[in-house]
């Protein structure tokens, strides 16, 4: 059967134009003879209204078009239903799509939304809210917040906040239990990952697979300032799991008792909530498209 497709837009997404993006790809998807039908999002918070809307009145493929916030409102809707959803990435870090290697060049977008296999995800949970890349806390929360903040976006506002931020940061105290074990002490970060990378191929755990009922948990301690390069550059190699400040587990329940700060973050977004948070990981329930690898 044909798929048809509602296009949830955030016409603010990333760095570039979305607006103008997107013109070109409909008239893409219409000489391609693809049936869609499209919305914007006009505010933070949107887009779950306008796929709820969708879902009543039509069987067709939900596809959200903006960053992992934008996906993250739109897939929250269709947790532990049947629908499919597709992705197409237009934020600054993109990170769930970078490891399904989704497209975002338009003329890739056609083949990758009629000829690609649904695939059904995990999703982890923070209290009542879903995360489908990371949440945590430590350093890289501190940053959403200083981000959320600033009036432009991209990568090159992403790092001016880690430079204004990171020669100041000590790490913060937390108690939390992983699958019943206790941990305590000081942190640099403490990451959720259902995903394997924060976005821009920053992969913050390397051996998260999207599929194993699990969360990877990325313990860092704080490190001495000349050890920054090493840190960075394991991001960026895929080997952060291995340095000697670096603890991981793979769970499948944690409870955050305390933390000396007040800031989380869920996808890379700000995230208020009080103590204790507890996250578990909801097995294969986001069906998602992903690119055939034929």
């Amino acid at each position: 059967m044909e798929r048809k497709y509602e296009f949830i837009v955030n016409p603010v997404a990333g760095p570039k134009d979305n607006v103008a993006y997107f013109k070109r790809l409909k008239a893409q998807l219409k000489e391609r003879g693809i049936a869609f039908e499209s919305k914007k999002t006009k505010r933070a918070g949107h887009a779950p209204k306008l796929v709820k809307k969708r879902l009543e009145r039509s069987d067709a493929v939900i596809v959200s078009v903006g960053g992992d916030g934008t996906f993250n409102e739109a897939a929250s809707v269709l947790v532990g239903t049947s629908r499919e959803m597709a992705h197409i990435p237009r934020g600054s870090g993109n990170g769930l799509a970078r490891m399904l290697n989704i497209p975002s060049k338009i003329e890739k977008i056609p083949d990758y939304l009629e000829n690609g296999v649904a695939r059904s995800i995990d999703v982890g949970q923070i209290n009542n809210d879903y995360f489908f890349c990371t949440c945590g806390f430590g350093f890289d929360a501190l940053i959403a917040h200083e981000f959320s903040d600033s009036t432009t976006r991209g990568l090159w506002t992403y790092v001016t906040s880690v430079l204004k931020k990171f020669w100041r940061f000590r790490g913060v105290e937390a108690k939390f239990v992983l699958d019943g074990q206790s941990y305590a002490g000081k942190y640099f970060v403490v990451t959720f990952a259902n995903a394997n990378q924060f976005g821009n191929d920053a992969f913050i755990a390397p051996d998260a697979v999207l599929d194993d009922g699990y969360l990877d948990v990325i313990m860092i301690r704080p490190f001495p300032l000349y050890y920054t390069p090493v840190v960075v550059a394991a991001l960026f190699r895929k080997t952060i799991h291995k340095l000697p400040y670096v603890e991981t587990r793979k769970v499948r329940t944690a409870e955050i008792h305390s933390v000396s700060s007040p800031y989380f973050h869920c996808d890379g977004d700000v995230y208020n909530t009080d103590l204790p948070v507890k996250i578990t990981v909801k097995e294969k329930a986001l069906n998602l498209l992903q690119p055939n690898k034929r």
